[in-house]
């Protein structure tokens, strides 16, 4: 699947949100229902584990959490090689740039998903 396509899947999906294990679950669920292959905390580095790799797309899923921590981590993911471009799946409101580190960003808020 492209990132696009793994998007729009996840924005019409009814994710749960309570916690992040609760919201990981449901992308899991999502992605496996649309046939998509994915690895689940896949370790990029001794350092830095993406929650989804899709191929080279790499999946992070926040419940609420501090703007500037999100946006370090993506950072860092999109300087791994094995990473073509990032989709943040977070409660978080927050803005992201088209591209961090040269890598496409596509950013999925759960509460637009929810609506």
């Amino acid at each position: 699947m492209t990132p696009v396509e793994i998007v729009m899947l996840l924005r019409r999906t009814r994710l749960r949100v309570g916690d992040e294990a609760a919201l990981q679950l449901s992308i899991e669920e999502a992605l496996t229902a649309a046939g998509a292959g994915f690895e689940r905390e896949h370790r990029l580095s001794a350092a830095d584990r993406i929650d989804f790799l899709l191929g080279s797309v790499g999946l992070e899923a926040k419940t609420r959490c501090n703007k500037r921590v999100i946006y370090r981590q993506l950072e860092r993911y999109a300087a791994h090689e094995a990473i073509s471009a990032l989709i943040l799946v977070t409660g978080t409101a927050m803005g992201l740039p088209p591209a961090i580190g040269g890598k496409p960003v596509y950013l999925v808020s759960t509460g637009r998903a929810s609506l």
